[in-house]
């Protein structure tokens, strides 16, 4: 899957899911379904999915005994982004534990693993050649 075909999915998964989310409040009781700044979350991680997408497909694309490293070092930039983003967020804002909890860690599991899928098929395209 190369980068353009993969930024087509990217938006329909950002542009489904933002659908999704600024319903759900419509539907539900909004103080029982998102928290007061979801957008914020919702839009850095889905910019940490496309910069770390973007590394990573670098690093299969370059191949080499350098491939390994360079996911590895994707997933950790990740990770780092997404700590020090909690840390900020929960500093800076006041909001309920259990509710920023599951807003977060559904819209973490969503992009993560729109990602991973990505590159599992971009990896089976190397195996293949």
């Amino acid at each position: 899957m190369n980068f353009s075909k993969f930024l087509i999915y990217y938006l329909l998964l950002v542009f489904t899911s933002g659908v999704i989310s600024y319903f759900l409040p419509i539907i539900f009781d909004p103080q029982k379904v998102l928290i007061n700044n979801y957008w914020i979350v919702f839009s850095f991680m889905a910019i940490v999915t496309l910069i770390v997408y973007y590394l990573s497909d670098l690093g299969i694309r370059k191949g080499g005994d350098n491939q390994s490293f360079i996911l590895l070092a994707a997933v950790s930039i990740r990770l780092i982004l997404t700590l020090f983003f909690i840390i900020v967020f929960t500093q800076k804002t006041r909001v309920e534990s259990l509710l920023f909890i599951i807003n977060f860690f559904s819209i973490y599991l969503l992009f993560t693993t729109f990602e991973i899928y990505c590159l599992l098929r971009n990896l089976r395209h190397q195996i293949k050649k």
